[in-house]
């Protein structure tokens, strides 16, 4: 079930990120799912950077309104509960949570107006166990434990994707069908009565018994495809088009390689020279 989550209560606080692509790159990733709040706590280099810009590739609101603190206690003052985002710390008792547990905690406190902080450290060094302990609780990303490093963008994007799971359903199933659309049933089964007379006219329709079960199993094969108006069309046209050839044909030669075709003893994995 969907429920509506409000991302103005969420923020992305990056501590002393040290490359202005980086922070542009987290500023897209957060846009991409709905989310505008960014916080830069102590960035290396001058902010507005330029660098930060091109990487947000058109996310410039976030970068906009993105707030510098100078350190993480003050970034942190005006919010109820803050995850962070780090490898397990092995001196420190702290919660531990998965990306779905994480979600299903944020919106439970989402529905109590909280406002919740997510803390990404340094690119190389991650946070200190001293800005750890600044935070309620942890989020356990589960990478490859041979090669489990990530860029910010990349971290921030796996939480704010599961944050949007809250809102948009990832489930989602649908058939894109450009300048077409579902055949109706009478086209289909206009369709299925000119493949029979095809197939009758053809002798694949036997033993005569048979005929009622093998065109049920034809039938079903097509309707579970789903098929548009065009796809029937241009099915009808292969129809046609099979039930000429090779009448008209007057070469001999070519006519006995369109038999081999039509019993299947030629195809393009074994051509004839």
């Amino acid at each position: 079930m969907e429920k509506n989550i409000l991302k103005n209560n969420i923020a992305i606080i990056l501590v002393e990120p040290q490359l202005g692509e980086n922070i542009g790159t987290t500023a897209r990733a957060m846009l991409n799912f709905g989310f505008e709040n960014l916080i830069l706590v102590n960035p290396r280099d001058d902010w507005p950077n330029d660098y930060a810009i091109k990487a947000a590739a058109g996310a410039i609101k976030v970068i906009d309104r993105a707030k510098i603190f100078k350190n993480l206690e003050e970034a942190l003052s005006d919010f109820n509960f803050a995850f962070s985002t780090t490898i397990r710390p092995r001196d420190m008792v702290k919660p531990v949570n998965g990306l779905e547990k994480m979600a299903q905690k944020t919106f439970k406190k989402l529905e109590m107006h909280q406002k919740i902080a997510f803390i990404f450290g340094r690119e190389k060094s991650g946070l200190t166990n001293h800005q750890i302990s600044l935070t309620d609780e942890i989020i356990e990303i589960p990478t490859n434990k041979d090669f489990s490093s990530l860029n910010l963008a990349q971290a921030v994007i796996l939480i704010v994707s599961e944050l949007n799971r809250m809102e948009v359903s990832y489930f989602k199933e649908e058939m894109v069908i450009p300048d077409s659309f579902p055949a109706n049933k009478k086209d289909l089964i206009s369709f299925f009565n000119h493949l029979e007379r095809a197939l009758d006219e053809s002798g694949f329709l036997k033993p005569k018994e048979k005929k009622p079960t093998m065109m049920m199993n034809i039938r079903n094969i097509f309707n579970r495809s789903n098929l548009t108006d065009q796809e029937v069309k241009t099915l009808r046209g292969i129809i046609t088009a099979l039930l000429r050839w090779p009448s008209y044909e007057k070469d001999e030669e070519k006519t006995k390689k369109i038999k081999k075709i039509a019993d299947g003893s030629l195809n393009k994995h074994n051509k004839e020279h």
